[in-house]
């Protein structure tokens, strides 16, 4: 990431103009910004000193359209005031009366969701802040944002979608930070590969509801459903030492933060306070600086991932970033070294934000020697194959690397202590450990052979593997590292089969039926339990799976027991209504196409698609919109009279002297 010239405060209003429109685009459209956050705010601040009208002012944020259609907001949505200093901050805090609310600043994308008569309606982005980017289909995937919300108004909530650091980290080095990547895949059109990112959202606001505090608005939001960012109500003495408090945990949370954001608790103060055109009086962000410096690349090592990729990391000269000398920088993979034309004894900016490792932002003079890649494994020497911006080891039995991360990934996931890095090497080179049920077998006796191992320590690893001999059904399925197969698919999973036996007997037919499972994750979670089947039968000679209640689906219905695809698009109603008036009559809303679909539904506008030609190849019955809609309006006339009926018996059946019983 190059820094700023030296020069660029005596640039006139149409060279920071010029900058500044350029860097907000290679930020929000390219998601591949120049420089560093700090530094655009300065090159803005110092605009609008000279030049407080100027349309680029008013401009910042994504190009209409980049994302998806335009949707217009009820309200603003304004950016937010900055400060990087504590003088500036008390300042500002010394304008109103009240608490504040302190929230972390997470580092991602300001969404807007809109709910009309309780259902959701439309979710855009930012945007300009007046106009943001449709991106409602990939929000309705999303697990904590709810369909409905009780309530009659048009409200809007909004917040933060953001990609989680354990979830950039598992894509094995493919991207280069968590928020581009989060813009990335909220433009992914494919829900198989939108869901397999594993983004989140966190309200921060509630408009159109009649509340008295921002704090109630987190209240509200949880009732609905939703997960509030984390905040703390706050004295307007305690600002400063609430934003060192969130700095110092920074490391411990499963997002970016680049700040700390305050603001007025009380609404009458917000009113009172009032917006200017760019921010609101009453909210301010006390921003991290994210930290650049310019280096030399002088070698590239490669790392061995738990499912086999090689990554690239960068040897630079030291260098100072955030107060740490660094001499490692992350170059995410082989596609990235590709695309940045990168050769070693390259001039390049290292950036650290936010507290996560050190990675490269920009080349800024190339090296004369250029980078290739591996033509082995380093860990274990196999052949190493590129495949597209990827560098695989094909070789995950004989691999060393690898099968210290399944140990550790197991150990992790299981929770199993004492088990660090060290000691896995150790017992792994010693033949102690190969796999996860070696962890099992492992003795006392065994531990205390190895130096700096007394038999305290030696008991205490033992009793902690004992103590996960009994693993939860979810626990146990995403501990064994199958693709695809994480936290939140192997809750799904264990709640629909209860069982381990009913889990490795599901057909990929009959999991893409079940809510996120597309054709291509279904596939991958029932070929990778195929493929640990060795694995999995070893661990039941230690291991107790314990299954879980299955979550029935409500029994009757005229439709009950009918699965429903669409596909094209409807004419006669939206696609999300067709699904929710199948489910309220007992059917399902199925996510692929499978033997045992019940009805492929092909909309009256625009194309059909695969989906029509894998149906008709399945034997699946097709309906057209016209009969689909037929098809509904019987069942739900069906329904009526079965809820009439059953209304009539139970009034009929009731004693005397209870409401609704009939007169003698």
């Amino acid at each position: 990431m190059e820094p700023l010239p030296s020069d660029w405060p005596t640039w006139d209003t149409g060279r920071l103009e010029a900058e500044i429109a350029g860097h907000n685009r290679r930020y929000w459209d390219d998601q591949a910004p120049s420089i560093s956050d700090y530094d655009y705010d300065r090159l803005v601040e110092r605009l609008r000193a000279l030049a407080p009208e100027s349309p680029v002012l008013r401009a910042m944020g994504p190009t209409i359209g980049a994302l998806g259609a335009p949707v217009e907001h009820l309200a603003s949505m304004l950016s937010l005031d900055k400060t990087y200093d504590e003088d500036s901050l008390q300042k500002w805090a010394a304008k109103f009366e009240g608490e504040l609310v302190m929230t972390p600043k997470i580092d991602g994308l300001a969404c807007s969701i809109r709910y009309t008569r309780g259902r959701l309606e439309v979710a855009a982005t930012r945007g300009s802040g007046e106009i943001g980017e449709d991106v409602t289909i990939n929000i309705r995937l999303f697990d904590d944002v709810p369909p409905r919300i009780p309530v009659d108004e048009t409200v809007e909530v909004r917040g933060e979608v953001f990609l989680p650091l354990s979830a950039f980290h598992a894509l094995e080095g493919d991207f280069a930070n968590p928020r581009n990547t989060a813009a990335g895949a909220l433009k992914q059109k494919n829900p198989d590969k939108f869901k397999a990112f594993g983004l989140r959202f966190f309200a921060y606001d509630v408009l159109g509801v009649p509340i008295e505090t921002e704090h109630e608005k987190f209240a509200c939001a949880k009732a609905w459903g939703f997960v509030p960012v984390e905040h703390a109500l706050v004295r307007r003495d305690q600002v400063q030492a609430g934003y060192e408090a969130y700095v110092a945990r920074r490391d411990d949370f499963d997002f970016e933060i680049d700040g700390v954001v305050f603001k007025a608790n009380r609404l009458d103060e917000q009113v009172r306070l009032g917006a200017t055109a760019h921010h609101p009086r009453y909210a301010i962000a006390y921003k991290l600086q994210g930290e650049s410096a310019t280096t030399v690349l002088r070698d590239v090592e490669w790392s061995v991932s738990r499912n086999g990729v090689l990554t690239p990391v960068g040897i630079v000269e030291p260098v100072k970033l955030s107060g740490a000398t660094v001499t490692r920088i992350s170059l995410h993979n082989w596609g990235l070294v590709q695309s940045k034309g990168l050769s070693l004894d390259a001039t390049v900016v290292a950036m650290r934000r936010g507290g996560v490792i050190p990675y490269l932002e920009a080349v800024v003079k190339p090296g004369d020697r250029p980078i290739e890649p591996p033509a082995e494994c380093p860990s274990c020497g196999a052949a190493a194959e590129v495949s597209g911006d990827l560098v695989w080891c094909r070789n995950p039995q004989g691999c060393r690397a690898q099968t210290i991360a399944n140990l550790n990934h197991y150990a992790k996931v299981v929770d199993i202590e004492g088990f660090g890095q060290v000691w896995l090497e150790k017992l792994l080179d010693a033949g102690v450990l190969h796999a996860p049920p070696d962890f099992y077998r492992i003795t006392a006796q065994d531990l205390v052979e190895f130096d700096r191992m007394g038999e305290t320590l030696a008991a205490k690893m033992v009793a902690a593997v004992d103590a996960r001999r009994a693993v939860s059904l979810p626990v146990f399925l995403q501990a064994l590292g199958v693709r695809d197969l994480g936290k939140t698919a192997a809750t799904t999973l264990a709640e629909r089969y209860g069982t381990l036996d009913a889990v490795r007997a599901a057909t990929p037919e009959a999991l893409t039926e079940l809510s996120k499972f597309g054709e291509l994750v279904a596939r991958h979670v029932t070929e990778g339990l195929a493929e640990k089947a060795h694995l999995i039968d070893a661990l039941l000679e230690h291991v107790e799976v314990t299954p879980v209640a299955v979550r029935e689906k409500p029994r009757g219905g005229p439709l009950f027991g009918k699965s429903f695809l669409f596909t094209g698009t409807l004419a006669r109603m939206r696609r999300e209504d067709a699904q929710d008036r199948v489910i309220a009559l007992g059917g399902t809303a199925a996510s692929g196409v499978s033997k045992n679909l019940g009805y492929l539904v092909v909309g009256s506008e625009g194309k059909a698609g695969s989906k029509l030609q894998k149906a008709e190849k399945a034997g699946v019955p097709v309906l057209s919109e016209d009969a689909f809609v037929e098809l509904l309006e019987r069942a739900e006339a069906e329904s009526r009279a079965t809820r009439s009926s059953e209304a009539q018996a139970s009034q009929a059946q009731a004693p005397d002297g209870v409401a609704g019983a009939q007169s003698p």
